[in-house]
């Protein structure tokens, strides 16, 4: 009785994420709620370059603390450079980056 229930639990559970996600798809991502970043920090790895500066990018955007951490200090110079010209304040930087958005 009991493998039952456990079964059932975890049939049910599978139907449930299954109908989430559908929804999820089927609408546009405007349409549902986003976390509010704005204000929060935002620790981003490799933001030097690719994926990373991208991140920086959209979260600078959206108003968030950003820290941007990368080996490559010439990138992230750059990269920082880059989000200045987007209005993004720098608080403090070397290797690591602090910005305020």
């Amino acid at each position: 009785m009991e493998e039952y229930l456990e079964s059932l639990f975890v049939t049910l559970k599978a139907i449930l994420l299954l109908i989430l996600s559908t929804i999820r798809n089927i609408f546009p991502t405007g349409w549902l709620p986003r976390k509010d970043v704005k204000g929060q920090t935002v620790l981003i790895t490799g933001s030097g370059s690719g994926l990373g500066r991208l991140m920086s990018f959209e979260f600078g955007k959206l108003g968030a603390r950003i820290v941007l951490w990368d080996i490559n200090e010439d990138g992230n110079l750059e990269t920082l450079r880059e989000l200045e010209s987007r209005g993004v304040e720098k608080t403090m930087g070397r290797r690591v980056i602090f910005l305020n958005s």
